[in-house]
């Protein structure tokens, strides 16, 4: 039985595609930083120590020729007075010889024979008060005073080159199709 045989080929389309690199830059930004400088002032009032060791000095009998001066003559008037005093005793003394007083013997025996002094132990300076010490310990004033910073920024914008993609289409197989009689016989009948 004769029949029909189709055969088919389907086209086939190919494609070359083109990716362009895109470029890109970001360029920094324009910045500009100023620091005015902070304002420092400083007040103080010296601080002052005072130590007179006058009365510790005197103590250990180094003392001024000028209070040495006055001691002396204090010292002098208090001896001149004294002896005055002992002066007229003693010639209250005298005056009485004629009631048969021994006036002469004890006014010599006074004069001749002083006052026995004590041995002790003594510190130097006496007290430890004798040293005075005053302190001002004085002040010290900060005034401080800060700056802003001035920041100025100038942001820059990107720049990107890039190109548009391509795509060519191509024909890679062309379609065909034929037909074919199979098993077909003719008779021929003379």
């Amino acid at each position: 039985m004769p029949s029909l045989q189709v055969h088919q080929i389907s086209a086939q389309l190919g494609i070359n595609i083109y990716q362009p690199t895109m470029k890109m830059q970001q360029p920094q930004a324009d910045m500009r930083i100023e620091q005015p400088a902070a304002t420092l002032e400083i007040n103080y009032k010296k601080s002052k120590l005072n130590i007179d060791q006058t009365e510790a000095f005197a103590d250990i009998d180094q003392k001024s020729a000028a209070r040495r001066t006055r001691e002396w003559a204090e010292q002098g008037k208090q001896m001149l007075a004294q002896g005055v005093a002992r002066r007229a005793r003693e010639g209250d003394q005298m005056m009485m010889i004629e009631n048969g007083s021994d006036a002469i013997a004890r006014i010599s025996k006074q004069n001749t024979s002083p006052p026995l002094k004590e041995i002790g132990l003594g510190f130097l300076p006496k007290t430890p008060f004798r040293v005075k010490i005053d302190y001002d310990p004085g002040n010290v004033d900060v005034n401080f005073t800060s700056s802003k910073p001035r920041i100025d920024v100038t942001a820059n914008k990107p720049i990107m080159q890039h190109e548009n993609w391509k795509a060519d289409p191509y024909l890679r197989q062309k379609d065909s199709f034929e037909i074919e009689v199979v098993n077909f016989r003719m008779d021929q009948y003379v």
